[in-house]
């Protein structure tokens, strides 16, 4: 096994063995993590790519790196889709491990030597690692070796990590394709753990609907930071996908000329949802409840509520035992428990089986009272309803417990 740090710096030499420059990086394809160049820093300080296939000998261990006889040095023009420069875009830099779900710094990349080529086998992070990375150049490899034998040799496989550092837009299928499968939460807490540029990679790199479950579950602060270090159309893209009492929170604690630049980039309707949320204060039921939610109407039989039930969008349908029902002019009628819904014969009036004294709040209720209200009454969910009974949204148990948490 090959160190990245024991390859740097190292000389190189052409077929008669005259000095051309040293190792300055190693580019992969980032796809595979096979080398496919090596670029070498002359003594005029000009960038040189040399294709793997015309060395000779590479050995680090020797001090010395050998090309094949008339072979070109052709000045390194940067960076390609789908490659890496192990120096440049891995090496101490901030990578996810995406099977231990955290953000760790790289010390050193792993190389193996297979036939003729040399594959990235994992990332270093562990205090070996770190001594290597230290004093390579200054001590022999022998000594080098013995001396971190004894020490932490912590390593990711290169299938398990993934880049988030800028310009890493190149390969951002593996990133997605490795993110997309993480629980939100732990993307949540990645996100966390992330510099405000990283974060905004990371969650470019994601859809708009994994980058708003991952949103929706990190802190408030890094929420508006996140959004506010976005361009403002992928903003948008992003909080389209989230419930619009999350997206009024998160634009709440945005400048005002970023919240109105987001919201026109929004379309009318999600816009207009999420302006009527801002309208009211952050402490009141109102502030808290969402506009998104489904609810039967009263002229409606067991059969059609049903019916509708199952057609509406899943995230409509909140972890509740009762539904909301209202009149045609949107009051609110009362609740009907789901288990007797569904226990209930199709063509009877959804009426019959409703409880009448509905427990809503309005939407000036104080978040004390609220919490008061989810308490006394054992609720999961709990209708608000303006000055006049209409229904104005739902509060959801999760909503209120995660305020009361975070400390809002």
């Amino acid at each position: 096994m090959l160190y990245l740090s024991e390859v740097l710096r190292v000389p190189v030499v052409d077929a008669a063995g005259a000095r051309l420059g040293r190792v300055d990086d190693l580019r992969v394809d980032s796809q595979r993590g096979i080398v496919d160049r090596l670029l070498l820093r002359t003594r005029g300080g000009a960038a040189q790519a040399v294709p793997w296939s015309a060395i000779d000998s590479f050995s680090p261990e020797h001090r010395r790196v050998s090309l094949s006889e008339g072979v070109p040095l052709t000045p390194w023009a940067g960076p390609e889709i789908d490659t890496l420069c192990l120096r440049r875009d891995v090496l101490d830099r901030q990578i996810i491990d995406t099977q231990g779900r955290k953000v760790v710094k790289v010390n050193d990349i792993a190389l193996e030597p297979t036939g003729s080529t040399l594959v990235m086998k994992r990332v270093e992070i562990g205090l070996a690692g770190a001594v290597r990375r230290l004093f390579a150049g200054a001590l022999a490899p022998r000594t080098l070796k013995r001396l971190t034998e004894g020490l932490s040799q912590q390593g990711i496989p290169w299938d398990y990590v993934a880049m988030v550092e800028p310009g890493s837009a190149r390969i951002r299928l593996k990133v997605h394709q490795q993110l997309a499968r993480m629980h939100p939460a732990d993307l949540a807490d990645i996100l966390e753990d992330l510099g405000r540029v990283q974060r905004r990679e990371l969650v470019s790199a994601l859809d708009p609907e994994t980058a708003a479950l991952a949103l929706s579950e990190a802190d408030p602060s890094v929420q508006a930071a996140v959004v506010e270090a976005m361009h403002v159309e992928r903003a948008a893209d992003v909080l389209e996908e989230m419930a619009p009492d999350e997206a009024a929170d998160i634009l709440g604690d945005l400048p005002e000329a970023r919240l109105q630049a987001v919201l026109e980039a929004m379309e009318e309707e999600d816009a207009d949802e999420v302006r009527g949320l801002l309208a009211f204060e952050e402490d009141t039921a109102g502030g808290l409840m969402t506009s998104d939610f489904f609810h039967a109407r009263a002229d409606w039989t067991v059969g059609e509520t049903l019916a509708m039930l199952q057609k509406v969008d899943e995230d409509l349908i909140p972890e509740m035992d009762e539904i909301p029902v209202t009149h045609p002019d949107e009051r609110l009628a009362g609740v009907v428990p789901l288990v007797r819904l569904v226990r209930a014969p199709g063509g009877r009036p959804v009426t019959e089986f409703m409880r009448r004294e509905a427990r809503a709040v309005t939407t000036s209720t104080p978040f004390k009272e609220v919490v008061e209200r989810f308490e006394k009454y054992h609720l999961r969910a709990l209708a608000v309803v303006d000055e006049f009974g209409s229904l104005k949204g739902m509060i959801n148990i999760e909503d209120v417990l995660t305020k009361l948490v975070k400390g809002d």
